[in-house]
């Protein structure tokens, strides 16, 4: 057996100290090390949560201004107006485009693609108060039937154009020489007051009224035609209707294209 007996016995009391330290600061590091990855997920939430609720006041806020800044649209009540010899119901007129109608009158509308007696290709109905009729992309006819009679009223007696009352007083005109259209006014059998807006055609021709009033602005804006009544050149309009450009031109009408 060894019997050897160290002279001297180290002190480990400082090396214990030490392991003990090192031992508590990696417990606390280790307790400390969940708090921070909480506390990163906590605010990360946070802010995202944040700019949701951002996001959403913002798109509220901008469908609230545009509720307050929309008028609701009143299809009885249209809007007139002429500029350049076009005539404009609620800001829409005849050759406008689709989307143009959509923008002025908002897209509340049903379709239809056909209607007889119409060579219209699609049609836009607002909800019975107003239909639009298109052909080939092209406005070509609008209607409102449900038209508020003293709105019309203040219009027609208002407008400094063209304009004349049939001699039953059941319908009303308003045209325009420059561009041929023509705005009628009439009853229909339900009471129903119906404004037309339309290229004039053949049909107006049936209307007496109309054609002296037309024919009575001919003689006194084109000086450089002879319409005197007693002279061979004179046509009446029924007449100058049915001519083709080539026609007209050959017999010295100033505006070859006004019928067309």
């Amino acid at each position: 057996m060894n019997n050897y007996i160290p002279s001297k016995v180290k002190d480990l009391t400082a090396s214990r100290q030490r392991v003990m330290r090192n031992v508590l600061k990696e417990i606390e590091l280790n307790e400390e090390r969940p708090k921070y990855k909480w506390r990163y997920v906590v605010i990360s939430a946070l802010l995202t949560m944040s700019a949701v609720l951002f996001v959403l006041n913002e798109s509220i806020m901008e469908n609230e201004q545009q509720s307050a800044t929309e008028l609701p649209l009143d299809l009885t009540k249209p809007t007139f107006s002429e500029e350049q010899g076009l005539l404009y119901l609620n800001g829409v007129t005849l050759g406008d485009s689709q989307s143009k109608v959509i923008e002025s009158l908002g897209g509340n509308y049903s379709v239809e693609y056909q209607e007889d007696g119409s060579i219209a290709d699609l049609i836009f109905d607002y909800d019975g108060k107003a239909r639009f009729y298109f052909y080939n992309d092209k406005l070509d006819l609008i209607i409102f039937q449900k038209t508020d009679e003293k709105n019309f009223d203040k219009f027609f007696n208002d407008f400094d154009g063209i304009k004349v009352i049939s001699s039953t007083d059941a319908d009303r005109f308003i045209y325009s020489k420059e561009t041929s259209h023509i705005l009628k006014a009439t009853f229909v059998p339900n009471g129903n007051l119906y404004l037309y807006l339309s290229y004039a055609g053949p049909d107006l021709l049936e209307n007496r009224d109309f054609l002296n009033l037309v024919q009575d602005e001919i003689l006194e804006s084109h000086d450089s035609y002879d319409l005197n009544i007693d002279s061979p050149n004179y046509y009446p309009l029924e007449e100058l209707v049915k001519m083709t450009p080539e026609e007209l031109i050959k017999i010295g009408y100033p505006n070859p294209y006004e019928f067309q």
